[in-house]
């Protein structure tokens, strides 16, 4: 049953694949989680570490990703050598040569978080459902569109509002137009109507003089007919413009009929019937009246200043005029009786008196209120003034002169003119107020049209001004965004120069962004220098230990020859000894033998006392040698610790790299709110803030990339310092270890020495060995003692040696690991031009 392993906090796992993606680079934490050997993963595809559960749409979206020449994101499952697996949050990136040219793929994964490794365990069980719910994502559909299509589309939005707020407010402008007009010729056919009902009513208290046997009265009626024809004629006109309009065509018409009609009749009537002709005329034309007003929106103004002014117009006046004219006839009939008039008509002229005030008293309400909102109102107010102080007048003739006298002596032609001049002076008001109608209706008209040409201008004006100001934030937006994508990106591969300015003298988030950019790549180009010094530097020193350790393995090599043959020295010196300490038990008669083989024996305790001090010689110039080979490797560590303390300062400007990130989110975020909270318009403004906050984690995933890097070399320059002190620890055994050899020799010297005294006393007392063989068996026996010391101290040579020589070949290894690694940091820092 396979486990998941987790990768431990602030380890970074990284490896290089060639285009092929046979892995050509791998770090010492993955092969330490993976339990892969590096042999076992150098030139191998990448998919040996690879899960076998990895969807094929994971590497057909990194295919995608990497071949547009963008880096790419995400989880991915790997697996180890045993079976086990571990997540990573994977970040893959092109790396180019010298001519910017991609050569592979560089992998840097780090600790996942558990939310992370749950979403990528979901993709990789069902990745088609996954990938339709990031189609449903409404970030997601926004993310795949470019800055520029999102800019054309807010502005392309903002215009269309616009230009529906402009079409809304011409439309509430033609329709205020429409009103106003529709009021104003309203107006105008209500000013033809009250003319009309002026005249007949003028006409209908002629007409009943004459009736009643008033023959001056009739040039007057015949004048009046002539008015009213003129009138008429101009009715029918206005009638055939606006009369079906207002649904009033076939009523008028039928009005003008029953006039010619009455004209025709009228002398052939009697006063009553007469009367009554003309009063249902007059109520025709009411009813037009009404219609009309109904019709055009007259009675539905909501203005203050109009509102009354219409009331009085086409409610109150008119019957003010009517009661007035009904006024007249009565009286005109009463008097016409003479002393055969009822009392009951003096209780109907009382009547229609008592109506006539109360008419008087409600226009006068509305006359005040027309005065408070009408300024201009003064000709109204005074023409219906003088007619309401007339009023009294007549009140008081008709009481006196005709209610309270039993015969009354008024003539018909006093009370005529007395209510023909009030009447005559009612239809002159509402003249005045049909006409001031008209006049403010259709100044509404000309300012609703005025009003509306002036919003289409500044519509037009408005969306010309957007969809200029649009082309300039786009391409002021795009140029600075493209511009400063390409510097880096050239820059990243290798074809851009560190000396590159972002600074384009914008003062907005974009440029401040821009200026800390520009900071962080002045910060890279000084680390990036010392790094190519002191990676030149480390090449060059690892080499040059490399050649002093193969010179230390070939001396040790010689050393070993000439134990070797003092050993072989030794041996032939014991067996000698042994000889002769035998001959000397067995024949003391071999004494000149003996003496030869002494002889011998001093010449090769002379050729061992040479080789003592060529060995002697040798050690010493050995031990300067590692001597110097350490404090090297000691110059070395102390170029590498400077290294890892120029590296540490690339943690400090990233980290203020991703606090101007994080500070950019936070001002997109504020900026996302503020836009929501200022509803529709404030929706282009979000996704400028979507989209700077979009720029903030581009730039923090490449300051991460960046951050990969420097925790590559910091990792490599630790393992370097590692192999550093190894090698240093290797050099201080192996002087320690030329310390015994050389102790070691100066026992073998001093043994050597007592040798070369013993074989003086050997070639001595050989004349004396038949006299004293018992001296010369001791003799013999102490030499054997020496030759089995001197034998023991070139064992212990020997086994010096072959330590010396061990050692060589780890500090070697060192070495070359050290080349390796300091060839690496020059060719990531080789990548970057200044």
């Amino acid at each position: 049953m396979t486990t998941q392993v987790k990768i431990p906090q602030n380890t970074t796992i990284s490896f290089k694949t060639d285009l092929k993606g046979n892995i050509i680079f791998v770090n010492d934490d993955l092969v330490k989680l993976s339990e892969f050997g590096r042999s076992e993963l150098l030139g191998h595809s990448f998919k040996k570490i690879q899960h076998p559960e990895t969807p094929g749409a994971v590497d057909s979206q990194i295919f995608k990703t990497l071949n547009s020449n963008e880096p790419w994101n995400g989880m991915l499952k790997n697996q180890t050598k045993s079976g086990n697996y571990f997540w990573a949050n994977t970040t893959i990136t092109p790396y180019y040569d010298a001519e910017g040219k991609t050569v592979g793929q560089m992998y840097v994964g780090r600790t996942a978080s558990e939310t992370q490794i749950k979403k990528g365990e979901l993709f990789y069980l069902n990745p088609k459902s996954q990938q339709s719910g990031f189609i449903l994502n409404p970030k997601k559909i926004l993310y795949k569109f470019k800055i520029k299509t999102k800019l054309l589309f807010v502005f392309g939005l903002m215009a269309i509002m616009m230009m529906v707020l402009g079409i809304n407010l011409i439309l509430i402008k033609k329709v205020e137009y429409e009103g106003a007009f529709n009021r104003f010729k309203g107006a105008e056919y209500n000013l033809s109507l009250a003319q009309l009902m002026r005249l007949t009513a003028k006409h209908r208290g002629l007409l009943a003089r004459v009736l009643s046997g008033d023959l001056s009265a009739k040039e007057g009626s015949l004048k009046i007919e002539n008015e009213l024809d003129s009138s008429y004629q101009k009715f029918l006109e206005l009638n055939e413009e606006e009369g079906k309009h207002f649904h009033v065509y076939e009523l008028s018409k039928e009005t003008y009929n029953d006039w010619k009609h009455l004209k025709e009749v009228n002398l052939n009537l009697t006063p009553k019937e007469s009367y009554i002709a003309h009063v249902k005329l007059i109520k025709k034309m009411l009813n037009v009246n009404s219609e009309v007003g109904e019709s055009s929106g007259l009675f539905l103004d909501p203005d203050k200043d109009t509102y009354f002014m219409i009331d009085v117009s086409l409610s109150k006046l008119p019957y003010l005029a009517e009661k007035l004219g009904q006024l007249r006839a009565t009286g005109l009939a009463y008097l016409g009786k003479g002393e055969k008039a009822e009392d009951s008509e003096k209780i109907l002229i009382q009547e229609i008196m008592g109506a006539i005030l109360g008419h008087f008293e409600a226009i006068s309400v509305s006359i005040t209120f027309i005065t408070k909102f009408n300024p201009d109102s003064k000709t109204i107010v005074d023409t219906y003034k003088h007619a309401e102080a007339d009023f009294p007048s007549l009140h008081a003739l008709i009481q006196n002169r005709v209610i309270k006298e039993k015969k009354t002596t008024l003539k018909p032609i006093e009370y005529y003119n007395a209510t023909t001049n009030l009447i005559d002076q009612i239809f002159n008001v509402n003249e005045i107020i049909s006409k001031q109608l008209s006049e403010k209706f259709l100044q509404r008209a000309k300012v609703a049209k005025n009003y509306a040409i002036i919003i289409t201008i500044v519509t037009v004006s408005i969306l010309t001004f957007l969809i200029l100001l649009q082309y300039l934030i786009i391409q002021s937006i795009m140029s600075v965004i493209r511009n400063s994508t390409n510097i880096i990106s050239q820059i990243v591969r290798g074809s851009g120069e560190l000396k590159e300015n972002l600074d384009y003298g914008i003062h907005d988030e974009i440029g401040g962004l821009l200026k800390w950019m520009g900071v962080f790549i002045l910060n890279i180009t000084e680390i990036v220098f010392i790094l190519r010094q002191v990676s030149g530097e480390l090449s060059d020193k690892s080499k040059e230990a490399a050649n002093l350790v193969r010179n230390y393995s070939a001396t040790t090599q010689d050393q070993a020859a000439s134990t070797e043959e003092t050993s072989a020295a030794t041996e032939e010196l014991a067996a000698s000894v042994e000889n002769v300490f035998l001959s000397i038990s067995t024949q003391a008669d071999h004494l000149k033998e003996i003496e030869k083989v002494t002889l011998d024996f001093k010449i090769a305790m002379a050729e061992v006392a040479n080789a003592m001090v060529g060995m002697t010689n040798l050690t010493e110039e050995f031990y300067r040698q590692a001597n110097d080979g350490m404090l090297t490797t000691k110059n070395t560590a102390d170029s590498i610790h400077t290294v890892n303390q120029k590296a540490e300062l690339i943690d400090e400007v990233v980290n203020i790299i991703n606090e101007i990130s994080d500070r950019t989110n936070l001002l997109a975020l504020n900026a996302a709110i503020e836009a929501a909270r200022a509803g529709d318009l404030g929706r282009g403004f979000a996704v400028v803030a979507q989209e700077i906050g979009k720029l903030a984690e581009q730039t923090a995933l490449n300051t991460r990339n960046i951050q990969s890097l420097t925790t590559d070399t910091k990792n490599a320059i630790k393992t370097s310092v590692g192999l550093m002190m190894n090698t240093e620890a290797s050099f201080r055994e192996l002087l320690s270890n030329i310390s015994k050899i050389q102790e070691t020799a100066k026992l073998v010297s001093s043994a050597q020495d007592k040798q070369t005294a013993d074989t003086h006393r050997i070639v001595e007392s050989v004349h004396k060995i038949n006299e004293n063989s018992l001296h010369i068996l001791n003799a013999a026996s102490q030499e054997k003692i020496a030759v089995e010391e001197i034998s023991k101290s070139i064992e212990t040579i020997a086994t010096g040696t072959q330590v010396i020589a061990d050692n060589s070949l780890v500090l070697l290894e060192t070495a070359k690991d050290i080349e390796v690694t300091g060839e690496h940091l020059q060719t990531v820092v080789e990548t970057y031009k200044y």
